[in-house]
Order: C-alpha cells, then structure tokens, then sequence
C-alpha cells in the first residue's frame, strides 16, 4: 500500500480516536448530570454499558471509513492515469508531459542549484507516417504507433519521461543524461525501431524515426527546450531522415558527423 494511503488512514484513525474521546467525555458529563454521582450503582452500570457500547461501534466505523479511503485512493489513481495518458499509446499526453517537463527543468522548478543534472529532450517523429496509413490503412498505422511508444518505454530509464505530443511525433526528456550519454541513447531508439514492421506479411513495411534533440543543464522553460530541439527534428527530416540531430546549450555539434562512432558504442551499452 502506498505510504500516502497509509498516512491517511493513520490519520483518519486518530481523527476518529479523537472523535470517539470526545464522545466519552460528553457521556461522563451527561451521566454525572442524571444520576447527581458516580456512587449508584445504576450510575456506574449505565455509565459502563455506553462507554462499552461507544468503543466497540467506533471499530465498524474505522474500518468502513478505512475501506472507503482506500477505494477512493485506487479511483483516483485510476481517474489520473486517463487522464494524463495518450488512449492509443499509454504514454504520457502532450498537456502531462509538458506539465511534468516542466516541474523538472522549468524556470519555475523547485530544483535547488546543486541538485542540478544535465537533461535532454528528444522530440521524434516516424517517417513516412502518411505513406502508411495510405497504402496500409489507419490500423496499421496505430499498430506502429504503438510499437513505437512501447519501444521508447523499453530502452529508457524509469525516471525518464515519454510522450506523445500528437500524431506521429513523440518526445522523451532523459534525465541525467548530458551530450554524450543522450547521442548513445538517440542512437539506441533511433535503430531498435527501425528494426520493427508492420502490416500484412506480403506487405511488411520497415519503420523509422527521425529525432532532434537539445542537451542542457541549467533551468529552461519546456516551449525554449522543444523549439530547439523540433528545429533539430526538421534537420534531420530534410538531411535524409532515420537519423539524429542533436546540438546542446551553447554549441552546434550534431550527431550526424559522427555517427559510425555513436553505433558502435551504443551496441556496448545495450
């Protein structure tokens, strides 16, 4: 059981603990009130049967109340995760990723100054998209959505983000990933899904991404960190496409001069 659940019903009970106190106390007054004393024994048998009676109808109510926080804690959960997931996809919607790029990298952030850790946002986009939902129809072109969204989610870390952001463009923000470590994993997307296909077995039809890119450690807003990195995407879509473009705060390096290199070490961390 989450530890957020678990305070809450260790509060409610000391709430309803605290409620039931209360009650007892006002059963004592009243009793004292009636019977003028505690000596008759008719005082103490009455004063004895509520309080006993009080205590144990307190229980059923701890444990109503405890079973209902608990339900609505899951439907919540529930009602969140539609909420902030694409339908097809299950990845992370555009207005979630973005909120949540946000509380990591914005200007805003709660981030403190020596906690700060090189990121990478990653904006990707499949090739030819059109083309398949044309010859292949528009099944087969979420089949490739998906794959291409369970891909993403399978080759990055869990603190990582995923995203789509709306058609065929997807978008992931590696956390404590600089230039370096971000190309590897560029590389890494960009060849395991142009190893997937889809469509009939006389039709099978090879998929491929292109991805743009911006590495940056100091705190940016999530609109200045996707224009750079979409102006990246359109580089590599109109430099031959299925391949990266990835620069960094400050400089103009892209992954295209070197990429026979990126391969080869992205085959040793795989």
């Amino acid at each position: 059981m989450p530890i957020q659940t678990l305070e809450s019903l260790r509060m409610l009970c000391l709430e309803l603990l605290g409620l039931t106190l209360t009650m007892a106390g006002v059963v004592v007054i009243a009793t004292y009130w009636y019977f003028g004393s505690f000596a008759l024994p008719a005082a103490q048998g009455a004063l004895g049967f509520t309080l006993l009676m009080l205590f144990v109808s307190a229980l059923p109510l701890q444990l109503y109340a405890a079973t209902r926080i608990v339900a609505l804690r899951r439907r919540n959960k529930q009602l969140f995760h539609i909420a902030t997931r694409d339908g097809l996809t299950k990845v992370l919607n555009r207005a979630a990723f973005q909120k949540s790029v946000e509380l990591r990298i914005g200007p805003d952030s709660r981030r403190r100054a020596e906690d700060d850790v090189p990121h990478t946002l990653l904006v990707l986009d499949a090739d030819h998209f059109k083309r398949i939902n044309d010859r292949l129809g528009h099944g087969t072109g979420d089949e490739a959505l998906s794959l291409i969204a369970a891909t993403l989610r399978m080759n990055v870390r869990k603190d990582d983000l995923v995203g789509r952001l709306g058609g065929e463009e997807f978008a992931v923000l590696l956390r404590n990933a600089g230039y370096e470590e971000a190309m590897i994993v560029a590389e890494r997307l960009r060849s395991r899904i142009n190893m997937l296909e889809v469509g009939p077995r006389h039709q099978r039809t090879r998929l491929s991404v292109s991805l743009g890119g911006i590495s940056f450690k100091t705190k940016v807003s999530f609109e200045a960190a996707y224009k750079i990195a979409d102006t990246n995407l359109y580089k590599a879509k109109t430099s031959g496409r299925n391949r990266v473009t990835l620069s960094q705060l400050g400089t103009l390096r892209s992954v295209d001069g070197i990429r026979p290199q990126i391969e080869a070490r992205a085959q040793r961390r795989a």
